[in-house]
């Protein structure tokens, strides 16, 4: 798979707690470090362990195929609004992917991939390195316990949602799929069982000729049939912005039919979104996606990747059935369908990771309107 260099110098040095600063430096030392233990003695094989353990959990696991997503891997959520990469997806510290607002990220053309592969890496390194105007919001900006930055009352970049903006899914320096919101018509909460007061998401899939992987014939023509604009429907998420932290919301094909049921719930400090096939007696869960609550990065043990994603994010498994019909981890195709698997009845993977990108930013929204409302408070009691 095609890795965006992450390892990039950051603009300011990163914030860390005191205590923390020898042990940081210590990991630098080791990860630095290109010399191989010899030796059979015990500590030498200790060490050799050490050092080996070290770099396992920094570096994360090797991105095995060009063509398959890994079968877990971190989305990371954006720590400050100006940026538009809404979420980095990443292996360890290489990053191969984002979901990114639509609107606000420079148009690329797809004449060559070459181009665009590099137009993509420079302008997402740019993000993370970030303009100076941004630099100085950033560095002027109170980061609250939640990890979001507090943008000042007067910017009219934090007034205004993104959670129903468009999004695209980059991977590999390609715009995979995109995605639009439309807005419950009746937000009336008295009104449950309306479906006007639920929210829509519909997902597509760029349909370029060889962009349907392994498929053929019939299977590569019906898909191309329903595509509208060069684009394959890929499916219809009604309610995700109404659906609570405890709750389930439904997806929906191109024909209205109901596929899937997305759960969201919770346990101690952990935010869970899971995927299930409708219909079958026993379905399997096709995805998972869990928040953990994390303290701000100063207190980390490893230093961020990146400056402007540095509050945490989704680890993302996806799964599926093996010969003899066991749930294992399952890796997927990005760039299509697998046409030797035509009555997989799985989603694609862009339908997963472009609702966690609205979900991501409606929590965001959510945290918005609470700090707001509590600085009114504040601002009145004073």
């Amino acid at each position: 798979m095609y890795r965006y260099e992450s390892r990039m110098t950051m603009n300011k040095e990163m914030e860390v707690v005191e205590w923390l600063k020898w042990y940081r430096l210590a990991i630098n030392d080791i990860l630095s470090q290109r010399e191989v233990v010899v030796g059979t003695g015990y500590f030498d094989v200790l060490e050799a362990d050490f050092y080996s353990a070290i770099h396992a959990a920094y570096y994360g696991p090797v991105i095995e195929s060009m063509d398959l997503l890994p079968d877990r891997f971190e989305a990371e959520e954006r720590s400050v609004y100006e940026t538009p990469e809404v979420l980095h997806l990443v292996s360890g510290r290489d990053l191969f992917g984002m979901v990114c607002l639509a609107n606000k990220i420079p148009k690329l053309s797809s004449a060559s991939t070459k181009k665009l592969k590099n137009a993509f890496a420079s302008f997402g390194l740019g993000v993370c390195k970030s303009v100076e105007d941004t630099r100085v919001l950033k560095n002027s900006d109170v980061v609250d316990d939640a990890g979001i930055s507090q943008m000042n009352p007067g910017n009219s970049v934090s007034d205004k949602s993104d959670a129903y903006e468009d999004l695209e899914l980059y991977v590999s320096g390609r715009v995979v799929a995109v995605a639009t919101r439309v807005p419950p018509k009746n937000q009336d909460d008295r009104v449950v069982q309306n479906e006007d007061a639920h929210d829509q998401i519909h997902v597509f899939l760029n349909s370029d000729d060889d962009f349907v992987h392994a498929s053929k014939g019939s299977y590569k023509e019906s898909l191309l049939n329903g595509s509208v604009g060069g684009r394959i429907p890929l499916g219809t998420i009604k309610g995700l912005g109404s659906c609570p932290q405890e709750g389930s919301c439904f997806v929906y094909d191109d024909c209205g039919t109901k596929t899937h049921v997305i759960m969201n719930h919770r346990t101690l400090m952990v935010k869970h979104m899971h995927w299930y096939g409708v219909g079958d007696r026993v379905s399997i869960g096709e995805c998972r996606c869990s928040r953990a609550q994390l303290p701000p990065s100063k207190f980390w043990l490893f230093e961020p990747r990146c400056d402007m994603h540095d509050i945490g994010g989704w680890y993302v498994e996806t799964f599926g059935r093996d010969k003899k019909g066991r749930t294992v981890p399952s890796r997927r195709f990005w760039d299509g369908f697998d046409g030797n698997e035509q009555y997989d009845k799985r989603l694609h993977p862009a339908m997963y990771l472009l609702a966690l990108a609205y979900r991501t930013l409606d929590i965001e929204d959510s945290k918005r309107k609470k700090r707001t409302v509590r600085n009114l408070v504040e601002s009145q009691t004073v």
